[in-house]
């Protein structure tokens, strides 16, 4: 997600969020509908990333072709969600369209709050249709009816990352495609070095920041956040394995102070070469690849996340990576939405993904045409393959959703921190958890 990903950004408000729209119920009416340009004027609530500087520095453009003001106002992420919240609870018309992930949009969808933008795109096609994105990030603002509810900006799967040089150096001949296989890498090295590479670096700091990374181990084991019924299962023994799996993982083979990593804490450790291996977001790649900042640059290799030895691979929609998708969306109490629809499709259109692979950091552009070009291929190649690959597989419901999520992630990251400190083993923590989340069911 540009610079900020699901674990960087603070998600937990994001699920309490939709709980809130939930309740609040989806009355009120669309506001007047006005014509593009003739001094129209949108506001826009953006969050404060590259994708964003890149709209910015090209709004003139826009501003001057379309005849159309727009403001941009730009806040960090975790202070999105009260923000978008009071605007639409009060169902204002302050600002006409906001940005933020998947998990939101579709509460705020579901909710009332924004609208199908099918109406929309069909009378305005200046800027380029739904058929120009790269269908896994227009998925997760599509419904089964058919609707489009949001223009994806950006977006962000998971993979592990690994050191090709390492790798040769110490005779590992196969990347890791089972957890075993990994463990047995991780360990290879770490010994080898006699600790001054650490076999692996993971995320460990307590919440979204373990939740993310662990979600996938949690897959890769056959686990769930809930069972088949949509009760919680987060101490079903395939998510005790994966923990105490983790945690060993990261105590036996992974750098000091792994337990209070964050996602910059974690990246940092692998580019700068004191591990041979990490399992985080795609969004990572440019990171590694930057020559000016890591020492890693053109030594590091990208695949999928491994399995648990054993396990049968999760079906199509519960695999072990992630999708997470940003977007715009269209208030349904904007007095302008044709004008505001014309800024998204603009916002999102070719010229403005394709300036964006030139001028910030932007592996996660949406437009299968701009994802897929010469400009994007000379920036990314040594992992777009992946990245397209991870995006395809991804994961739309890779973390809990609905009213409770925020309770499950902290309390599972709870059990997390507690496992890897050493502090409980990984069945008391998640039973410990689990009965904390007593009566949650997915939603």
């Amino acid at each position: 997600m540009g610079t900020r990903r699901v674990g960087r950004r603070d998600v937990l408000a994001a699920v309490a969020g939709v709980a809130v729209l939930a309740a609040a119920g989806c009355s009120g009416g669309t506001g007047a509908s006005g014509a593009d340009g003739g001094g129209k004027q949108v506001r826009v609530l953006m969050e404060d990333i590259s994708y964003t500087d890149n709209i910015k520095s090209m709004l003139p453009e826009f501003e001057k072709e379309s005849g159309i003001k727009v403001t941009i106002e730009t806040v960090p992420y975790s202070d999105m969600s009260a923000k978008i919240l009071q605007n639409f609870t009060q169902r204002s018309p302050y600002y006409d369209a906001v940005f933020t992930d998947n998990v939101f949009g579709s509460g705020y969808f579901a909710s009332g709050y924004v609208v199908d933008l099918k109406p929309l795109a069909a009378k305005d096609t200046q800027y380029g249709s739904f058929d120009g994105f790269y269908q896994p990030y227009i998925k997760p603002m599509t419904t089964s009816e058919g609707a489009v509810f949001g223009l994806p900006v950006y977006g962000e799967s998971t993979f592990l990352m690994y050191r090709k040089d390492l790798f040769q150096k110490y005779g590992i001949t196969q990347v890791p495609q089972t957890t075993d296989q990994l463990e047995a890498a991780a360990k290879k090295i770490s010994e080898a070095t006699s600790g001054q590479v650490a076999g692996i670096t993971m995320r460990g700091a307590p919440g979204i920041q373990s939740v993310y990374p662990w979600a996938g181990l949690l897959r890769s084991f056959g686990g769930n956040f809930f069972d088949g019924s949509g009760k919680i299962a987060i101490n079903s023994p395939e998510a005790i394995k994966a923990t105490q799996y983790w945690a060993d993982l990261l105590r036996n083979y992974g750098p000091k102070g792994a337990a209070n990593f964050d996602w910059e804490q974690n990246r940092i450790a692998f580019t700068q070469g004191k591990a041979a291996m990490t399992i985080d977001a795609t969004a990572n790649g440019p990171f590694n690849e930057d020559p000016k900042s890591s020492t890693v640059a053109g030594k590091v290799g990208y695949a999928p996340v491994p399995y648990a030895a054993g396990t049968t691979p999760s079906p199509a929609d519960n695999t072990d990576n992630s999708l997470n998708v940003h977007a715009l969306y269209l208030s349904k109490f904007s007095k302008n939405p044709d004008a505001t629809y014309k800024f998204l499709s603009w916002a999102t259109g070719e010229a403005v993904q394709s300036n964006a692979v030139k001028t910030v950091e932007s592996v996660g552009v949406t437009l299968d045409k701009v994802l897929k070009g010469q400009a994007y291929a000379a920036r990314y190649g040594k992992f777009q393959k992946a990245v397209l690959d991870q995006v395809s597989t991804g994961n739309v419901n890779y973390l809990p959703s609905g009213k409770d999520s925020n309770k499950i992630i902290v309390e599972t990251g709870q059990a997390l921190s507690s496992v890897l400190s050493g502090q409980s083993d990984a069945k008391a923590a998640l039973d410990a958890a689990a009965k904390n989340l007593d009566g949650v069911e997915a939603g």
